[in-house]
């Protein structure tokens, strides 16, 4: 009766002693090791998604079921799995793509990836990411710890549909709002950064022929630099629109801005009696202030665009003639047929380039 009163004691002591050990047996070590980005977003720099990485993972393992813990990038130790972060463009959205990779043979590894619109990853939306991330790494870290296979696995599930369902928060953006779940819009679909277009026109802030160049600082304003050449001389100026329905495939717009005619010299002549007489005028710099309406049309990577409105010269009949005589008959006509401003109209037809 005594040897086993000892031997239970014994065992219960020596259970006691190892529960703890046995706790860490099956802990997983996870490390955040690479984190790029190729997008031109403060919300999704490399350094912005690898912090919220680590807080998405943080938040989770408060609540994980087994044991995990996430590596210093410094640690000496080996980790189990290591997670590689990638946000690149996909179409008209940002793509974010986590790699898992286990570290000890057989290397398994697997991509969840992660499409949305807004640059920019909410604290419920990092932790549901990371939850899945979690998943799947003890999913591989078991999986690689089973009979060896030839091969490594690879394969790439979508981060949206590997754990939750957007209604709990995986799409939303930094304020708490939603991401578009709607399919990726078509190539051509009126998303634009940057236009360059030629134009043909009448009065217009881009002259008789000239380009435009436009830069979309949100999707409602864009700010465009018009120049060419018209009866005036070469005209340059900037213009400022703005799109009430922002970028739409037929996108209307509203436009303001100036146009600075640089001047020019013209010559007219008369010949009587086989004698000619030729007088020179000298139209000096003249701004106009411009207002117009128009419409953008998307045609995939083209764009045609079509603009009317009216120019308000600041300087009028802002001219001389050369050797100082009074102005006659064909001063006049030239002058009334060449000055800028009035009606205006224009046609351009350009290139999105980014």
């Amino acid at each position: 009766m005594r040897s086993n009163a000892l031997r239970t004691r014994a065992g219960m002591l020596l259970a006691a002693t190892l529960l703890p050990f046995s706790a860490f047996a099956d802990t997983l070590y996870l490390q955040l090791a690479e984190v790029g980005s190729e997008v031109d977003a403060s919300g999704l720099t490399a350094s912005t998604v690898a912090e919220r990485t680590r807080y998405g993972i943080s938040e989770a393992l408060k609540n994980a079921t087994t044991e995990a813990i996430l590596m210093d990038p410094q640690h000496e130790g080996s980790p189990d799995v290591t997670v590689s972060a990638k946000v690149t463009r996909a179409g008209e959205k940002y793509r974010l793509t986590y790699l898992l990779s286990t570290t000890h043979s057989p290397v398994r590894t697997k991509a969840l990836s992660y499409d949305f619109v807004n640059p920019s990853l909410s604290d419920k939306g990092s932790v549901v990411m990371a939850k899945a991330v979690l998943d799947e790494a003890q999913k591989l870290d078991a999986a690689s710890q089973e009979t060896p296979v030839a091969a490594a696995e690879t394969s790439e599930v979508p981060l949206a549909r590997a754990d939750a369902p957007m209604g709990e928060g995986l799409g939303q953006d930094s304020s708490g709002r939603e991401l578009e779940a709607e399919e990726p819009r078509r190539r051509g679909g009126g998303r634009t950064n940057l236009d360059l277009g030629l134009a043909l026109g009448f009065n217009s802030p881009s002259g008789i022929f000239g380009g435009e160049l436009e830069y979309r600082v949100v999707p409602v304003l864009g700010l465009n630099l018009s120049a060419g050449t018209g009866a005036w001389g070469f005209r340059v100026g900037p213009v400022a629109r703005l799109y009430p329905l922002g970028e739409s495939r037929t996108s209307p717009f509203l436009e303001a801005g100036m146009s600075f005619n640089l001047g020019t010299t013209s010559t007219s002549s008369l010949t009587i009696n086989g004698e000619t007489e030729e007088w020179r005028t000298e139209k000096l710099p003249t701004p106009v202030a411009t207002l117009a309406v128009g419409m953008r049309q998307s045609m995939g990577p083209m764009y045609l665009g079509l603009r009317a409105g009216w120019g308000f010269r600041l300087r009028e009949d802002n001219w001389r003639t050369s050797d100082g005589r009074d102005p006659n008959l064909f001063d006049d006509l030239d002058i009334a047929t060449s000055q800028h401003g009035g009606f205006l109209a224009s046609v351009t037809l350009g290139v999105t380039l980014f």
